[in-house]
């Protein structure tokens, strides 16, 4: 090949790559404004994860282990999720000779709001700490027979670390979280106790009409 056409051919290939190297390379205060902006657009987001910890149904309590499923938008700092559960609850079997089991399905709508957020910008990296909160609908299905439906309240707190992964106009995102979550739902038999002492006291007190439910949940987390 002569000289001339290796020449041609060089320079043809700087044509080609020269545009992505300085984007690749682009630092300045546009390219910032611009990589933030793609962080603060709405695009779609979901996750999948472990739920681990323990649940209460009125005179039944126990560990509780399962999935977490959810998708929605986000924009920015807020999240807006549809969400489903899928956890094993009841009685251990070391405390109780003949425990009562169930499974739960659990489907539900959340508000996640960053109140802090780190990176985004000049790196490919971002850190997120979230509060959310939301509201949801039961299944309990008990494995000796019977079902009980109620609705419920959820609140959290959790952190989130997402990378992006690709360029272009709808780059992707993938990430991991690690979050504490709560549930909050009405005992279907508030006065199933008459008021006791547990201990010395002048004022007996009737049981909690609540029921309560406290999980660590950790998974992946991806969006475009």
């Amino acid at each position: 090949m002569s000289a001339r056409r290796l020449a041609l051919l060089a320079v043809l290939a700087t044509t080609a790559v020269a545009p992505r190297i300085a984007a690749a390379d682009c630092y300045d205060e546009t390219c910032r404004e611009a990589r933030d902006r793609e962080w603060s657009r709405p695009r779609f987001e979901g996750g999948f994860g472990l739920l681990a910890g323990s649940y209460t149904v009125s005179s039944v309590h126990g560990g509780g282990v399962g999935l977490h499923v959810d998708g929605g938008v986000r924009m920015g700092r807020l999240a807006l999720l549809g969400e489903y559960d899928f956890l094993s609850i009841g009685q251990d079997a070391y405390t109780y000779d003949d425990p009562i089991r169930g499974v739960l399905h659990r489907v539900g709508a959340n508000a996640r709001y960053s109140v802090a957020a780190f990176g985004g910008r000049a790196v490919p990296i971002r850190g997120d700490i979230w509060v959310e909160g939301g509201i949801g609908s039961q299944l309990v299905q008990w494995n000796g027979g019977g079902e009980l439906s109620r609705r419920d309240l959820a609140f959290g707190v959790g952190g989130q670390m997402t990378v992006r992964i690709a360029g272009g106009k709808r780059p992707n995102y993938l990430g991991f979280y690690y979050a504490f979550r709560g549930l909050l739902a009405r005992d279907p038999f508030p006065n199933k106790d008459m008021p006791t002492c547990a201990g010395p006291c002048d004022t007996p007190t009737g049981p909690s009409a609540w029921d309560t439910g406290a999980f660590f949940n950790f998974g992946v987390v991806f969006s475009r």
